[in-house]
């Protein structure tokens, strides 16, 4: 019997022991490239890169669920792969996934783990067109004020079609099957409507609605998403779904939105829709088959990353009796603001601090409201509103009570 009790123990034991973590299986990042961009290498297509000619990086980067706090990655023109369990089945569609660096770069927020995030200005250089001399084209940046950021996760799915979230939360659209897309966007994420492009692009007819992000697509880019062609899979050259959009792209986070971009030194417009991991645009100037393609938004992500020293991790401090609203966006936008926990009645200083440390008082005094929050000029939210060329950098919106010297402080981030 004890022998018996001896063995049972060892063999729990040896059950109790965490399995030992295989090597990322490197083969499979190649086992997704061959499928649709091996063919357009070897001459046998003529089509836009999916992930582009070849890879430019493979390295580890943080992540807190990852092996060992880390994830294997790796870098193309058009995106990033990655494996983040490497003792997952490399057979699994999911065993590689594309990551999410058009939201991280909009957003200004790292992904380093399933929950962890760290906060950086978000990219500042053109979505689409030429990434040099383009100096009025929009950003990444300035689709922050006009992108979905915080998508639900699987399992807390919106309402379907046609019912889902009202307009404005978290930037949901409503759907608009059927109409053209004439919205614009300039560099500093103001929006507009042009009603003579849907004319001159009828391929700009809204045909999709996601409900996972409350977002439409064009019938340019649907048709894109879901096209047919030469794949190689298990090493086999067959016709096929070229892609799992959902996998490739991740879900619309804007709306398409033409601008105004330089291509090869001419200004001109161009249709443009972000979605989680990639961006699509729609050149109607190009010739017949490379109107639609994918902007290079993985050399983008390594450039942000790795490369660029405008763009340090920004830490914005906690407010201090006050919030603010948006916390980070381009100059040119508004900020609003409310200071709170006051005396009631007390008046109250108020400076403004700039990203260059210049301090601007108030033109008056504020005055405390029963509830404690700060009245100025009528309203208890303070509009702050910046413009092009102001100094980027944390800004703060500062009030102190005459009476109990209590502070209330806002910061926020005003970008390039």
């Amino acid at each position: 019997m004890r022998r018996i009790l001896l063995i049972v123990v060892i063999l729990l034991a040896a059950l109790a022991q965490p399995a030992a973590a295989r090597e990322a299986d490197e083969t499979a990042f190649t086992r997704v490239w061959e499928r649709t961009d091996l063919p357009v290498r070897n001459g046998l297509v003529q089509r836009t890169w999916y992930w582009g000619p070849d890879p430019f990086l493979t390295t580890t980067e943080p992540y807190a669920q990852g092996f060992d706090g880390e994830r294997l990655v790796q870098y193309y023109d058009k995106g990033r792969m990655e494996i983040t369990n490497p003792n997952d089945d490399p057979a699994s569609d999911w065993y590689v996934t594309s990551g999410l660096i058009v939201r991280e770069m909009i957003s200004g927020k790292i992904q380093v783990g399933d929950g962890e995030t760290e906060n950086w200005r978000a990219q500042s250089l053109p979505i689409a067109g030429d990434p040099a001399n383009n100096p009025d084209a929009p950003t990444y940046a300035s689709f922050k004020q006009v992108a979905s950021i915080d998508l639900p996760s699987p399992g807390e799915v919106p309402l379907p079609f046609p019912y889902g979230p009202g307009p404005n939360e978290d930037n949901a659209a409503l759907p608009r099957i059927g109409r053209f897309v004439d919205a614009t966007i300039d560099r500093y994420g103001s929006t507009g409507r042009d009603s003579a492009l849907p004319g001159q692009y009828p391929g700009t007819r809204i045909t999709y609605y996601s409900i996972e992000s409350n977002h439409n697509i064009p019938d340019v880019f649907w048709r894109f998403l879901n096209s047919e062609g030469l794949i190689k899979v298990d090493g086999v050259l067959k016709k096929d779904i070229l892609a799992n959009w959902i996998y490739l792209t991740g879900y619309p986070i804007t709306e398409p939105y033409w601008v105004r971009t330089n291509v090869n030194g001419v200004e001109q417009d161009v249709l443009v829709q972000a979605f989680e991991r990639r961006v699509l645009t729609y050149t109607p100037a190009n010739p017949s088959g490379w109107q639609v393609e994918m902007g290079n938004a993985g050399k983008h992500y390594y450039q942000w990353r790795y490369e660029s020293v405008a763009t340090p991790p920004v830490i914005l401090p906690e407010n201090i009796s006050a919030t603010v609203e948006p916390r980070s966006a381009p100059a040119g936008s508004e900020f609003n603001v409310t200071l709170y926990g006051f005396q009631p009645g007390e008046t109250v200083s108020i400076w403004l601090t700039l990203g260059d440390q210049s301090v601007y008082d108030a033109p008056e005094l504020g005055v405390a409201n029963q509830n404690g929050e700060v009245v100025f000029l009528e309203s208890t939210t303070i509009s702050i509103f910046t413009f092009p060329g102001d100094p980027p950098g944390v800004w703060a919106l500062t009030g102190q009570g005459t009476n109990s010297n209590h502070l209330a402080v806002a910061y926020f981030e005003v970008t390039d």
